[in-house]
Protein backbone atom coordinates (compact mmCIF):
# COMPACT_ATOMS: atom_id res chain seq x y z
CA UNK A 1 0.00 0.00 0.00
CA UNK A 2 3.07 1.81 0.96
CA UNK A 3 4.86 2.12 -2.31
CA UNK A 4 1.42 2.73 -4.34
CA UNK A 5 1.22 5.67 -2.34
CA UNK A 6 4.87 6.83 -2.79
CA UNK A 7 4.47 5.65 -6.61
CA UNK A 8 1.65 8.11 -6.79
CA UNK A 9 3.53 10.53 -5.49
CA UNK A 10 6.04 10.11 -8.03
CA UNK A 11 4.08 10.38 -10.65
CA UNK A 12 2.09 13.65 -9.49
CA UNK A 13 5.16 15.13 -9.05
CA UNK A 14 6.36 14.36 -12.95
CA UNK A 15 6.21 16.79 -15.50
CA UNK A 16 3.12 16.60 -17.97
CA UNK A 17 4.12 18.16 -21.00
CA UNK A 18 1.47 16.76 -23.13
CA UNK A 19 -1.44 18.49 -21.06
CA UNK A 20 -2.96 21.48 -22.77
CA UNK A 21 -2.47 24.45 -20.83
CA UNK A 22 -3.35 28.13 -21.66
CA UNK A 23 -1.41 31.02 -20.20
CA UNK A 24 1.14 29.94 -17.68
CA UNK A 25 2.66 26.87 -18.90
CA UNK A 26 2.00 24.32 -16.90
CA UNK A 27 5.32 22.31 -15.87
CA UNK A 28 3.82 19.67 -13.58
CA UNK A 29 0.31 18.27 -12.53
CA UNK A 30 -0.26 17.71 -8.66
CA UNK A 31 -2.78 14.77 -8.82
CA UNK A 32 -5.01 12.73 -6.13
CA UNK A 33 -6.52 9.59 -6.25
CA UNK A 34 -10.41 9.51 -7.30
CA UNK A 35 -10.08 13.18 -7.95
CA UNK A 36 -7.78 13.78 -10.79
CA UNK A 37 -5.15 15.84 -11.71
CA UNK A 38 -4.40 19.55 -12.22
CA UNK A 39 -1.60 21.17 -14.22
CA UNK A 40 0.60 23.35 -12.37
CA UNK A 41 3.59 25.40 -12.73
CA UNK A 42 5.99 25.73 -9.49
CA UNK A 43 5.03 28.94 -8.60
CA UNK A 44 1.67 27.83 -8.11
CA UNK A 45 2.39 25.12 -6.23
CA UNK A 46 4.77 27.32 -4.45
CA UNK A 47 2.10 30.10 -3.26
CA UNK A 48 -0.60 27.10 -2.47
CA UNK A 49 2.23 25.45 -0.10
CA UNK A 50 2.89 28.74 1.63
CA UNK A 51 -0.30 29.24 1.99
CA UNK A 52 -0.87 26.06 3.64
CA UNK A 53 2.19 27.03 6.07
CA UNK A 54 0.50 29.85 7.06
CA UNK A 55 -2.61 28.78 7.99
CA UNK A 56 -1.20 26.02 10.42
CA UNK A 57 0.10 23.16 7.94
CA UNK A 58 3.35 21.00 8.50
CA UNK A 59 4.41 18.19 6.04
CA UNK A 60 4.38 15.80 9.03
CA UNK A 61 0.41 16.36 8.68
CA UNK A 62 1.04 13.84 5.46
CA UNK A 63 2.31 11.53 8.15
CA UNK A 64 -0.90 10.23 9.09
CA UNK A 65 -0.26 6.09 8.59
CA UNK A 66 -2.51 5.82 5.97
CA UNK A 67 -3.31 7.41 2.25
CA UNK A 68 -5.37 10.79 3.17
CA UNK A 69 -2.28 13.19 3.01
CA UNK A 70 -4.66 16.22 4.20
CA UNK A 71 -1.85 18.62 3.32
CA UNK A 72 -1.29 17.24 -0.20
CA UNK A 73 -5.19 17.87 -0.36
CA UNK A 74 -5.61 21.21 0.43
CA UNK A 75 -2.73 21.69 -1.85
CA UNK A 76 -4.52 20.18 -4.41
CA UNK A 77 -7.87 22.21 -3.34
CA UNK A 78 -5.94 25.60 -3.60
CA UNK A 79 -4.57 24.84 -7.20
CA UNK A 80 -8.52 24.49 -8.11
CA UNK A 81 -9.34 27.54 -7.01
CA UNK A 82 -11.08 26.09 -3.85
CA UNK A 83 -9.46 27.27 -0.79
CA UNK A 84 -9.57 31.57 -0.17
CA UNK A 85 -6.75 33.15 -0.38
Amino acid sequence: MFTKVMMGIALALTAIPALPVTAAQAQYAVCLPARGCIPTTQKSYNACYELARERGWRDSDNDDGGSSRPLDRFIFLCLAGKIPR
